[in-house]
């Protein structure tokens, strides 16, 4: 298996952080174990007080209030937390968590997608990456998929498409001077409320911003020969790198259906010794409605 690398010619992911906060406190106990009211027992002189066990109202032996089955005791009833409506366990309107609406889920393969390397020094490492299979092929990259929510228009996708996710495996090898072995891991999202989005005018979407927002790629870069010191690198050490942009894009074109979609080829990075481009080709693998967050609803 080989390592998993990447060279300056492509253009990297950011790898973004999330800091989880754990709160905890104590409650300490408002009473004493000593405390005489409502203990059940003869304090004052009798064992008919209130609240002590014996049958009075609130003391939990059959009167309303007490946890027994009358209104408001958690027992069952409207509002007090056991499955009704409003009481945040999961049902319509109660604040925990349901859905504004439904949308369309389109998970799309990127067979025959193509990212290329051109423009290098006497071309030595220019070089056509389809995704296709074998994915570990020298000049094939893959597999990767955007999944991309619609709203739901009369049982079909429309008005207004959302870019939840995006994956993508880069492992490609240029052979020259040196070899360059790529291999990274580049993904975006998930994103409930959209990485980009925009309006679907008839059957394209320009994308607002137009680009895969927060883009990351983590992996390394191996170069081998006597001149990767040229580079920056050294000969035959995998180097880290992990990082995250905003990748460019073009509008997407979807057909009549949404079930496939073409972008046209799109300058990732372009310097004095490089260009590389992706132009993505998308093929539904997998269509269903799912709940989703209400900001995809408005």
């Amino acid at each position: 298996m080989r390592t998993r690398l990447t060279t300056p010619l492509i253009l990297g992911l950011s790898l973004s952080c999330f800091g989880l906060v754990a709160c905890g406190d104590s409650v300490a106990d408002t009473g004493a174990e000593d405390d005489t009211t409502g203990d059940g027992d003869t304090d004052s002189g009798t064992d008919t007080d209130t609240g002590d066990g014996d049958g009075d109202p609130g003391d939990g032996d059959g009167d309303p209030g007490d946890g027994d089955g009358d209104p408001g005791d958690g027992d069952g009833d409207t509002g007090d937390g056991d499955g009704d409506t409003g009481d945040g366990d999961g049902d319509t309107g109660d604040g925990d968590g349901d859905s504004g609406c439904q949308v369309w889920e389109i998970t799309y393969d990127l067979e025959g997608s193509i990212f290329e390397i051109s423009d290098t020094p006497a071309g030595e490492g220019d070089q056509v990456n389809t995704l296709t299979m074998p994915y570990d092929a020298d000049d094939h990259v893959g597999p990767g998929s955007f999944v991309l929510r619609f709203r739901d228009v009369g049982g079909e996708p429309g008005d207004m498409a959302y870019m939840y996710s995006y994956d993508m495996i880069m492992n490609f090898v240029v052979g020259g001077a040196v070899t360059v072995t790529t291999d990274l891991q580049n993904n975006a999202g998930p994103e409930e409320c959209g990485i980009t989005s925009a309006p679907i005018n008839g059957t394209s979407v320009a994308w607002d911003p137009l680009a895969i927002v927060d883009h990351h790629s983590m992996g390394t870069i191996l170069c081998e020969g006597f001149l990767c010191g040229l580079g920056g690198f050294q000969d035959g050490v995998p180097e880290d790198f992990d990082e995250t942009t905003n990748h460019p894009l073009e509008p997407f074109e979807f057909s009549d259906d949404f079930t496939t979609f073409n972008m046209p080829t799109v300058v990732v990075q372009m310097d004095s010794d490089s260009t590389t481009t992706w132009t993505f080709e998308g093929t539904e693998a997998s269509r269903e409605l799912v709940n989703a967050d209400a900001c995809l609803c408005e």
